[in-house]
Order: structure tokens, then C-alpha cells, then sequence
């Protein structure tokens, strides 16, 4: 009996020691914070391939994909859309959906935010 009870009182405490360490490193663990220079494709150039600022509507991310909401399709550029790093680009009328990876998100945030 006093064996077990050992026992049990060593896995609670190593189940709370556990419990207390990662309780307070992942408290204390911000996510990293996205800049212009971790993002792998030239906003610039890609707002260019758009139309331009003022053809865009607006932008929102799903995943790994940027859907531009775009007043005039003819100023798209596919071709350089998929040049820039682009792993798909599907064109419907009004709006253009581009894979871009990882850092969709961000890319939407900051084209919104230069509206």
C-alpha cells in the first residue's frame, strides 16, 4: 500500500511540474509578428499585376489563398501574377483568387490596409 501510494504521489507531482512548465511558456510565447520582409513576393509589383491600387476593391484570405475583389478584370495580369510566385490564379468576373502560400493573411491585411 505504501508503494502505491509513493507512486501516485510522484505522478502528481510530475503531471503539476508539467502542467506549471508549460502553463508558463506558452503564456509568455507571442506569435511572431509578420513583416514586409518575411514575405516572399513583391506586394508592389503584385498590386501592379492587379491593376493597381485603385482596381482593387478589397482583399480577404482562406488559408493559403488571397481573393481580390477587383473593379475592372481587364487590367488583371495573370501571367505575372503567376510569375511573382503565384501557385494558382482562378479569374472570375470581379474578382481574381491567387494562391500565395503561407503568408496570405498578411498580404491581404497590408493591400487592405493601403486602401
Amino acid at each position: 500500500m505504501s508503494d502505491y501510494f509513493i507512486y501516485v504521489l510522484i505522478a502528481i507531482i510530475v503531471i503539476v511540474g508539467v502542467w506549471f512548465i508549460f502553463a508558463k511558456v506558452l503564456k509568455n510565447k507571442k506569435p511572431k509578428e509578420v513583416t514586409l520582409k518575411d514575405i516572399p513576393i513583391d506586394l508592389e509589383a503584385l498590386i501592379h499585376a492587379l491593376g493597381g491600387i485603385d482596381n482593387i476593391k478589397e482583399s480577404q484570405s482562406q488559408g493559403s489563398k488571397v481573393r481580390f475583389f477587383v473593379e475592372n478584370d481587364d487590367l488583371v495580369k495573370v501571367n505575372v501574377l503567376k510569375e511573382l510566385g503565384a501557385s494558382g490564379v482562378i479569374q472570375a468576373t470581379g474578382k481574381v483568387t491567387v494562391i500565395l502560400g503561407k503568408f496570405s493573411e498578411e498580404i491581404s491585411r497590408i493591400v487592405n490596409a493601403k486602401k
